[in-house]
């Protein structure tokens, strides 16, 4: 009990209302912090998801570029001591070292002021519409930025400025005479208005549509694409993917670096672009695309694939196949939210692509299953994982980074090699395509697939209060432009813009008799024409059917001999010799030569097999062997089983079932016509052109595409 005394002395008894106090200090002190920390969650919240990522992230940008800006005038030791005092009275008396009225005319020096050094601050001060007006001017009148980059520097400092306290800093700017501040946005100021509008003034007395891009219409995509196969061999890739199809290992292909990397470059370019124009995708949008952001079931899409790539005419069921694209990045989705559409916004940016083969350059659900099998099959031996990129950066060494995208200036140095490639002229830039394929749908398209502009604002990605703004900077302008443009009043036959929709009653009205005149004068020159071809031809299979007549008559006695050698005792005597020779021949024929197919009851020669090789065993030399494919091409050659000339082959005969045989029929024919259109049958052009002649076929034939695809005449895939 003593003890229990003693203690109790050494801690006395707090009276209740002590201990009430306490526990009021206690409970008061754990309620601020859980409302510091509610503040902060929601200046956190606000900070995140008030802007999207990518703007929030481009008016940092801008804001931070100012600041530097600013700051670089003030690195001399006087200035930061003043301005150094100047920032250490945070007091709201210290605010006004000047008097609170004064205003710097444009005569005074601005930077004489202490305040300007923090005319960027979160917190805006008397000089930061000044220094806001100067910066906009250094960009929109010194450095010539456009119109569009000068506005996005004043919305990065107006958004800056109305977060920083409340409702402060929102409104007209002004000083408040009554609480003696100033108050509003500098940004909304007259100063920042009057350079807002000078630089658009600027912007159209300098040509207007100059400062933004022009469109990448449907022809220049197809005059882009055929660049591309005049550059780069793409069939080869094709080829290769084909079989890889088929069951083929990778490595078992030899492809050299140096080819791969061309291979892939031109690939990438062409599946970007039509994904583009297709999507009507920014720059910044396209390339952040992840395996992630494509829902595609390679078992059925497989198959399609390999339809495409076997030059086979797509059915309706795989015509209705499909995979999907969601656009993560698509610009405006906050709008959406803003407006309370949820609903829509579970599919907004979600996009069903389904096969175009008679649009090859705009056909992205063909190149982008070639670009991924590419991918996958020759740098990442893998599948592409989630986040791996669709179009991923590649090094000068041709190895290709899957986490890291290409750049902006990457695809603006594409597009400008394949514009200039293909003789296109104008400006573009990373936003042509987004600006053609909505021109193309809306009003270039054929009579009856044009969209409504309900379906253009969709597909595009814009809100509703952007129809009178965006839409008609897109789609408006631009047709106002076409049909009042009269540049072709010159014309032939006048394309009517002004008269329809446009220029779609040009399509439909009946001909006029001046038209119908200039066409029967057209045809009458085309037949004429004709006529003069088929005499030459005539004269070519004259000759070439007195050659095959002597050529035959040698043969036959030849073979006679044969004959009457098969049946000799010295016959006997060397039969293992001509087992030797005729596997030789036989292995000629699987290097370099074609043996015409056997297809009893299909093909109209001998169903035993006809043979390239001649009746007496013997080959012709190489330097002949193209004469022989023009023979074969124009008469046959009934000695060999080739009954019926390659140019009157039916196209059954080596497609479909038959196809295994497509590859050396295009080869022979593209040597044969090569002769007979391009040189008029003229032999002593023709091997003037190609002395390669001589070394074989083979060699022949890699000089004849060379050459047409300098002229452009490389016959396209017909997806």
């Amino acid at each position: 009990m003593a003890r229990l005394k003693k203690d109790s002395a050494k801690a006395p008894q707090l009276p209740d209302t002590a201990q009430k106090k306490a526990g009021r200090k206690t409970r008061s002190a754990a309620a601020k912090t859980a409302l510091a920390d509610v503040q902060k969650c929601k200046e956190h919240g606000i900070k995140t998801h008030l802007q999207a990522n990518n703007t929030r992230m481009n008016y940092a940008g801008h804001v931070r570029r100012g600041r530097e800006w600013l700051a670089s005038h003030f690195e001399t030791p006087s200035c930061s001591a003043v301005s150094e005092t100047w920032r250490g009275d945070t007091s709201e008396n210290s605010l006004v070292l000047l008097p609170a009225t004064a205003e710097i005319h444009a005569d005074n020096d601005v930077y004489e002021d202490p305040a300007f050094k923090y005319a960027f601050e979160s917190i805006p001060n008397r000089c930061s519409d000044k220094a806001l007006a100067l910066f906009m001017s250094l960009k929109g009148f010194h450095e010539n930025l456009s119109k569009t980059t000068v506005e996005s520097i004043r919305s990065a400092f107006k958004k800056l400025w109305e977060l920083s306290d409340g409702d402060t800093y929102r409104g007209k700017w002004h000083f408040n005479e009554a609480k003696q501040r100033w108050e509003g946005n500098p940004a909304d100021s007259a100063d920042i208005y009057d350079v807002l509008s000078s630089i658009k003034h600027k912007a159209s007395a300098e040509g207007g549509d100059r400062t933004h891009s022009m469109a990448m219409t449907k022809d220049y995509m197809d005059r882009a694409f055929r660049w591309h196969q005049a550059v780069c061999p793409l069939e080869i890739a094709l080829q290769m993917i084909q079989k890889v199809m088929s069951g083929a290992r990778p490595s078992d292909m030899h492809l050299d670096l140096e080819m791969r990397t061309k291979l892939t470059r031109h690939l990438e370019q062409v599946t970007f672009a039509s994904n583009g124009w297709t999507l009507w995708t920014r720059c910044f949008e396209l390339v952040k695309l992840q395996r992630k952001d494509i829902s595609l079931d390679t078992t059925i899409l497989d198959g399609v694939l390999g339809v495409y790539l076997a030059n086979e005419t797509l059915t309706l069921s795989k015509c209705t196949s499909y995979f999907e694209i969601f656009l993560a990045h698509r610009k405006g989705w906050q709008k959406k939210v803003d407006k309370g559409q949820w609903e829509a916004d579970l599919r907004s940016n979600h996009y069903k692509i389904y096969p175009r083969p008679n649009m090859p350059a705009c056909d992205n659900f063909f190149w982008m299953l070639v670009w991924i099998k590419w991918l996958e099959s020759f740098h990442y031996g893998r599948t592409l994982q989630p986040n791996d990129f669709i179009f991923p950066a590649m090094s000068a060494n041709g190895v290709v980074h899957p986490g890291q995208p290409i750049s902006h200036d990457t695809v603006q140095k594409w597009i400008n090699e394949s514009t200039a490639g293909a003789g296109i002229r104008g400006n573009f830039s990373t936003h042509c395509f987004r600006r053609g394929g909505a021109q193309y749908w809306f009003m270039f398209a054929p009579v009856g697939q044009r969209w409504t502009l309900a379906k253009v604002r969709w597909w595009g990605g814009w809100a509703d209060g952007e129809q009178r703004d965006t839409l008609v900077r897109y789609l408006l302008d631009e047709l106002h432009a076409y049909e009042t443009d009269y540049s072709d009043a010159l014309a032939p036959i006048s394309r009517g813009a002004d008269a329809s929709l446009a220029g779609e009653h040009a399509l439909a009205r009946p001909a006029s008799t001046e038209e119908l005149r200039m066409v029967h004068a057209s045809v009458s020159a085309d037949v004429n024409s004709l006529r003069n071809d088929m005499r030459s031809l005539t004269s070519v299979v004259a000759q070439a059917a007195c050659t095959t007549r002597h050529m035959c008559e040698s043969r036959t006695a030849g073979f006679t001999q044969a004959r009457r050698q098969q049946h000799s005792p010295y016959h006997r005597a060397i039969h293992p010799h001509l087992v030797t020779t005729t596997l030789h021949h036989a292995a000629h024929q699987h290097h370099s030569g074609f043996k015409y197919p056997e297809t009893p009851n299909t093909w109209p020669c001998d169903p035993s097999g006809p043979s390239l090789s001649r009746p007496n065993g013997t080959t012709s030399p190489k330097h002949n062997s193209w004469k022989e494919i023009v023979e074969h091409w124009l008469v046959g050659d009934r000695d060999r089983g080739l009954t019926t000339p390659l140019k009157d082959w039916p196209r059954h005969w080596y497609q479909g079932a038959n196809r295994r045989f497509a590859s050396k029929y295009h080869q022979r024919a593209t040597i044969a016509l090569e002769f007979i259109n391009q040189y008029e049958s003229n032999e002593a052009r023709f091997l003037a052109a190609y002395p390669e002649a001589e070394l074989g076929h083979t060699q022949l034939l890699k000089a004849v595409n060379k050459a047409r695809a300098a002229r452009g005449d490389r016959i396209s895939r017909n997806k």
